[in-house]
C-alpha cells in the first residue's frame, strides 16, 4: 500500500509499529491499529489512495481531528488523515456564508466570523479541537444549536469525492449537470429509494418524529422525505454519514446570529423534576430561539460535584443539595434593552418552577468561565475516575416533553448496572442528555457489564422513550448494533440500500454505522494501563493537539500517552520483547527529540497535564553516565559555554559578510550531516548576542537617552535586572529602525521610567537552570539555578526590591523553582511598571506579536498585546502559531520541529508588516527565518517608541 502512495503522495506515510500504534486510537473507547496511515493534502491524493485500497483490498477511514465519541475514526485498513491542504476559509457576502475546508477547527471558524457578530450552526463542546470535516460526517451540533442549526439545515453547498472518484460540488451548475449525465443510474436508484418511502405514510410518519429531537443514529433518512430532486438528497445523506458514503472536501455554511449581548446563569433547582419541568417550557415546543433563551445545560449534582472545587463555582455551593442539580441558562438579545426584558422573562419562569437562586451575570468573563466548566465535562468528568480505567460516553435524546421522568429513569438504570460514578449532563433545550462513567476492561466481567447495559438502554430510550440513542455524537461502532432496533427493519434496509448505492465494494470505513455483528460495540475497546502518574488520568480526548508544535510531524500529547500506555503494558506483559525494544528505540526522535516540552498542552486539558513534564522526565531517565558528565561539565563551566556560543555566532556573522548566508548554511548543514546532527544548525536569522548591557557611562547615546539623566541620582527606586542568557547570547537581525539590544534597551527603559538599575557584576554564564531542567538535568537545573538565585537574594535585599529578566522561559522557570526575590518577566514589568511612566513618541504601522509557551503560561498576552498596541497602528497576533517549537537550542538541533511548528506563518503576516516581536530571543529568531519579517523583543521595540 505504502509503495502504491509514495510517487503520488506529497504528506507523510507511516506503516511502522509506533507511528500506526500512536494513530490506533480517537476520543472514544475503541483501538484499532491501522495497517497505514496517510497524510492526504487534495481531491487528487484522495483518489489515489482510494485506488491503492480497493487494489489491496484494504478499507479507508477519513480522520480529521480525532474527536470522535462513537469509534468512527480507528481502523485497521488505511488511515487518511488530513493535512494543511484542506484549510480553506472564505467569509462570503458580508458574513452570511462561509466556505470551510474540512481542516478548519471549528473555533477558527467563528473567531473569523465573530467582527460580524455571526457564527456557524454547530457549537460543539469540543470545538476548539474538533475540525469541520468531522463535524458535516458526524452532522455534530452542540449546546445552542439544537435541531434547527445543525450542519444539514445551515449547509449551502457541499463539495464531495465519491468511492468511484468522481468530484461534485452542489454550488457549481456544471458540476451538477455533468454529474447528472455521468451518474444517472445512481440518481434513479436514489429517487426509487425517495418514491418508496414517500409511500408508506408510516415510515414518512417516524421519520419526521425521529428528527424532531437531535438524532445521529444510521443514515440521515430526513433526505429522502425534505427533499424530491436526487441530487439534493445525494448532498444531504452525506450529512452524518460518518465517512462511509464519500470524502468531503469542502462546505459552504449559512451563518447565524451571535447576538452581542448575552446573560449567563448558572441556576441550582430543588430536585431533578423541578429543573425538567422549567426545562420542558424554556424549550418553547422545539423552536429554536435565537433572542430569549438560546441555551439551557442540564447539570445532575453528582456531576456538579466533580467541579465545585472550582472557583466559578463557589456562589452556587451554599444553595446545593445533596439532590439539586442546576441548569446553566444564555439569554441572548441585539442590544441591551432586549436583554434586560428577556432576563426578566427568564427570571420569572425559573422563579415559578422553584429555583432556589436565580442569578444572571453580564461578566463575559464569568459566562467563559462557567462555559468552560462545562465544555470540560468530558475530561473533568473522565479525570476524576480511577486510574487504569476506560471513560466510557454516551449520548441519548428524548422527546422534550418528557425531560423531567427521563433524567430520573437514566439515573436509576446507570445506578442498577453498577455505573455508581456515571454524572449526567447535556443540552437540555433539545431533550439531549450525555451521561459518562468508566470501566477497566482489563478486567473480567467489564465488557460483558458495559454490554448489559447498552441492551438495556436501547430498550429505555428506543422504545419507551421512542428517543435516540445516538442524539450527536454519531452512530459509530458504539451504536453499529442498534440501529435497526431503533428504526425498525424497513428504515434499516432503506439504510443498506443507501450504502450499497454509494460504496458497492464496502471501501469507506465499513463497520461504521451499519454492522451485522451485535457485540461490535464491545469488541477492541481500550485498556488503560498504569503508566506515568502525570498522566495517568488522561482519557486521550486530543483536547490538547492544536497546542502541540509537533502535532502532524511525529507524535502529540495524547499520542505520546497512548505508546507511553502500550510501552508499559509489553514491559508488564513481556508478551512481545521485539515489539517493545522497536518502540524503545523509535520514541527517542518521535516522543523525546521533537517534544518541545512547552506543555501548552496543559492549558488545552480540562485537567491541566503536562505531558511535556512527563517527557522531561523520560529525558532524565534515558541520560548515561557521559550525558551527566557532560551536563556537569557545562555546568561548571557555562561562563566558557556563552562564550564560546557568542564566539561561534560571531564567526558566522562574520562568514556572512563575506559569504553568502545559503553557503554558510550548507557548510554547517555538512558538518552536522558528518557529525550526526551533534553540531547546531546555524540559520541566517541567528546572530550574535550582545552580551551584559554596557557601562552605564555611555548613556549619553542619543538612541539610549529620553532626557539627561546624571550618572548618580539619589530618590529614584531601585530595581535589579538580570539580562537572561538567552538574550546575551542570541541577537536580534538588523533593521531600519537602529534598534537597541534587548539588555541595554531594557537598562534604557528602566531608566526612563525613573529606576536605578542594578545588576549583577558578572553576568557571563549566570542562568537560571532551565536549559537543564528541560533536557533531564534537574539535579545540574537545581545547582546552576540555586546560584542565580542567591545572586538575586543578595542583590534585592532578600526579596525587597523588584527583580525583572527579560525572557519569558526564564521568569517562568524562576516562578516554578522561587528563591526570596520574585522575578517578573519584562511584558509585565513593562505593561504595569514602564508604560505609564513613558512617552510614546513614533509607532510603527504595523507589528506581528508571537505570543511564546512560556509568555502564554503566564497568561501574558494581555500585556504584551497592550504594549504592542502602544506601538503599533495595527497589531497582527499569530495565531497560526502555538509554542513556535524553538524550545531553547532546539532550533539549533532539531530545526524541522522550529520549520513545522511555523509552516502555516508567512500568509499572516500583513502587507507592509516589516517587524514583529517575541518575549524570547532564541524564539524570535526562529520566526525571523520563517516568517519573513524581523523579530525584536519588546524591550527593543519599547525603546524605540519611547525615544
Amino acid at each position: 500500500m505504502a509503495t502504491r502512495l509514495r510517487p503520488v503522495i506529497k504528506g507523510s506515510i507511516h506503516t511502522d509499529p509506533l507511528m500506526t500504534y500512536a494513530w490506533s486510537g480517537d476520543a472514544s473507547s475503541y483501538r484499532l491499529i491501522p495497517a497505514v496511515v496517510v497524510f492526504i493534502n487534495s481531491e487528487d491524493e484522495v483518489r489515489a489512495v482510494f485506488r491503492a485500497a480497493r487494489a489491496e483490498g484494504l478499507p479507508v477511514t477519513f480522520r480529521a481531528a480525532g474527536t470522535s465519541l462513537s469509534g468512527q475514526a480507528v481502523t485497521d485498513g488505511v488511515l487518511a488523515v488530513l493535512g494543511d491542504g484542506w484549510r480553506q476559509l472564505h467569509i462570503l457576502d458580508g458574513a452570511e456564508r462561509i466556505t470551510l475546508g474540512p481542516a478548519i477547527i471549528v473555533a477558527e471558524a467563528n473567531k473569523a466570523l465573530k467582527p460580524f457578530d455571526r457564527k456557524i450552526g454547530p457549537d460543539p463542546a469540543s470545538q476548539a479541537t474538533c475540525k469541520i470535516g468531522g463535524v458535516v460526517n458526524n452532522n455534530s451540533s452542540g449546546m445552542c444549536c439544537g435541531v434547527a442549526q445543525n450542519t444539514y439545515h445551515t449547509m449551502a453547498r457541499l463539495r464531495i469525492v465519491l468511492a468511484d472518484g468522481t468530484m461534485l460540488d452542489s454550488g457549481d451548475a456544471e458540476s451538477c449537470a455533468a454529474f447528472r449525465a455521468s451518474h444517472a443510474s445512481m440518481l434513479e436508484a436514489i429517487s426509487a429509494l425517495h418514491r418508496d418511502v414517500m409511500a408508506d405514510a408510516d415510515l414518512v410518519a417516524l421519520i419526521r418524529k425521529k428528527y424532531r429531537i437531535k438524532n445521529t443514529v444510521g443514515y440521515s433518512l430526513n433526505a429522502l422525505v425534505d427533499y424530491h430532486d436526487p441530487l439534493d438528497i445525494l448532498i444531504h445523506l452525506m450529512v452524518g454519514s460518518e465517512g462511509t458514503l464519500g470524502f468531503v472536501s469542502e462546505v459552504t455554511y449559512n451563518t447565524v446570529p451571535e447576538h452581542p449581548y448575552k446573560a449567563t446563569g448558572l441556576i441550582p433547582f430543588p430536585d431533578p423534576q423541578s429543573a425538567g419541568r422549567a426545562i420542558i417550557e424554556m424549550a418553547n415546543g422545539g423552536v429554536q430561539a435565537t433572542t430569549g433563551i438560546t441555551a439551557a445545560e442540564y447539570i445532575e449534582r453528582r456531576a456538579l460535584a466533580t467541579v465545585e472545587h472550582l472557583a466559578p463555582m463557589a456562589p452556587l455551593l451554599p444553595w446545593l443539595t445533596e439532590n439539586s442539580p442546576a441548569v446553566l441558562i444564555d439569554v441572548t438579545a441585539p442590544d441591551a434593552a432586549t436583554l434586560a426584558v428577556e432576563v426578566a422573562k427568564a427570571e420569572e419562569l425559573l422563579g415559578r418552577h422553584g429555583a432556589t437562586h436565580v442569578e444572571f451575570s453580564t461578566d463575559e468573563k464569568r459566562s467563559h468561565a462557567l462555559w468552560d466548566i462545562r465544555k470540560g465535562f468530558f475530561t473533568s468528568g473522565g479525570a476524576a475516575r480511577p486510574k487504569g480505567t476506560s471513560m466510557l460516553t454516551e449520548d441519548v435524546a428524548a422527546p422534550i416533553e418528557r425531560l423531567a421522568e427521563f433524567v430520573v429513569d437514566m439515573r436509576d438504570l446507570l445506578d442498577r448496572h453498577g455505573y455508581h460514578d456515571a454524572i449526567i449532563f447535556g443540552h437540555a433545550l433539545a431533550g439531549n442528555l450525555h451521561f459518562q462513567m468508566s470501566d477497566n476492561f482489563a478486567e473480567a466481567g467489564a465488557a460483558e457489564r458495559f454490554d448489559a447495559l447498552n441492551q438495556e438502554l436501547s430498550e429505555l430510550v428506543s422504545i419507551r422513550y421512542g428517543g435516540s440513542l445516538k442524539a450527536e455524537h454519531g452512530t459509530g461502532r458504539a451504536i453499529a448494533p442498534f440501529v435497526e432496533a431503533e428504526w425498525g427493519s424497513k428504515a434499516y434496509a432503506i439504510m443498506h440500500a443507501i450504502k450499497t448505492i454509494f460504496d458497492p465494494e464496502g471501501l469507506l470505513n465499513p463497520g461504521v454505522l451499519l454492522n451485522a455483528d451485535k457485540k461490535v460495540h464491545i469488541k477492541n475497546l481500550k485498556i488503560m494501563p498504569l503508566a506515568d502518574e502525570l498522566v495517568d488520568l488522561c482519557i486521550e480526548c486530543g483536547f490538547c493537539e492544536p497546542a502541540c508544535p509537533s502535532h502532524h510531524m511525529t507524535l502529540t500529547p495524547r499520542q505520546r500517552i497512548a505508546v507511553t500506555r502500550e510501552r508499559a503494558r509489553l514491559r508488564a506483559s513481556g508478551e512481545d520483547p521485539a515489539r517493545l525494544a522497536r518502540f524503545e528505540a523509535d520514541f527517542q526522535y518521535a516522543g523525546l527529540d521533537t517534544c518541545a516540552a512547552c506543555n501548552l498542552c496543559a492549558l488545552r486539558c480540562p485537567v491541566g497535564i503536562e505531558t511535556g513534564t512527563m517527557i522531561i522526565g523520560e529525558r532524565a531517565k534515558r541520560r548515561g553516565g557521559t550525558a551527566h558528565m557532560v551536563a556537569r561539565l557545562a555546568a561548571d563551566h557555562r561562563g566558557s559555554v556563552e562564550t564560546l556560543m557568542r564566539g561561534g555566532l560571531a564567526v558566522a556573522d562574520a562568514a556572512r559578510a563575506v559569504i553568502p548566508a545559503p553557503a554558510v548554511e550548507a557548510l554547517t548543514e555538512t558538518g552536522r550531516r558528518l557529525t550526526g546532527k551533534r553540531l547546531p544548525r546555524v540559520s541566517r536569522a541567528l546572530h550574535r548576542g550582545p552580551g551584559a548591557p554596557r557601562a552605564r557611562d555611555t548613556r549619553q547615546d542619543p538612541r539610549r537617552s529620553g532626557v539627561p539623566v546624571p550618572i548618580a541620582q539619589t530618590g529614584r527606586p531601585s530595581i535589579v535586572y538580570f539580562p537572561a542568557c538567552p538574550s546575551r547570547m542570541f541577537g536580534a537581525p538588523s533593521t531600519e529602525h537602529d534598534l537597541l539590544s534587548t539588555p541595554e534597551a531594557m537598562v534604557v527603559l528602566l531608566e526612563r521610567a525613573g529606576y536605578d538599575v542594578i545588576r549583577p557584576e558578572q553576568t557571563n554564564g549566570q542562568c537560571c537552570g532551565q536549559p537543564f531542567q528541560s533536557k533531564g538535568f534537574p539535579e545540574d537545573a537545581a545547582r546552576v539555578g540555586g546560584a542565580l538565585r542567591s545572586e538575586l537574594s543578595t542583590l534585592s535585599d532578600g526579596g525587597r526590591l523588584p527583580v525583572v529578566t527579560d525572557a519569558s522561559t526564564c521568569a517562568k522557570h524562576l516562578k516554578d523553582f522561587p528563591g526570596d526575590a520574585s522575578v517578573a518577566d519584562s511584558a509585565q514589568f513593562l505593561m504595569s511598571h514602564v508604560l505609564g511612566k513613558v512617552t510614546i513618541t513614533q509607532k510603527l504601522p504595523s507589528l506581528a506579536v508571537h505570543h511564546n509557551c512560556s509568555a502564554q503560561r503566564l497568561a501574558e498576552q494581555p500585556m504584551t498585546e497592550a504594549i504592542a498596541a502602544a506601538c503599533a497602528d495595527e497589531v497582527t497576533v499569530l495565531s497560526s502559531i502555538t509554542c513556535c517549537g524553538y524550545a531553547g537550542d532546539k532550533g539549533l538541533f532539531v530545526p524541522e520541529l522550529n520549520a513545522h511548528a511555523t509552516r502555516r506563518v508567512r500568509p499572516q503576516i500583513p502587507d507592509g508588516c516589516t517587524l514583529g516581536v517575541s518575549t524570547v530571543s532564541t524564539c524570535a529568531s526562529g520566526l525571523s527565518e520563517h516568517a519573513g519579517i524581523a523579530f525584536v523583543s519588546l524591550a527593543s521595540l519599547l525603546e524605540w517608541a519611547t525615544r
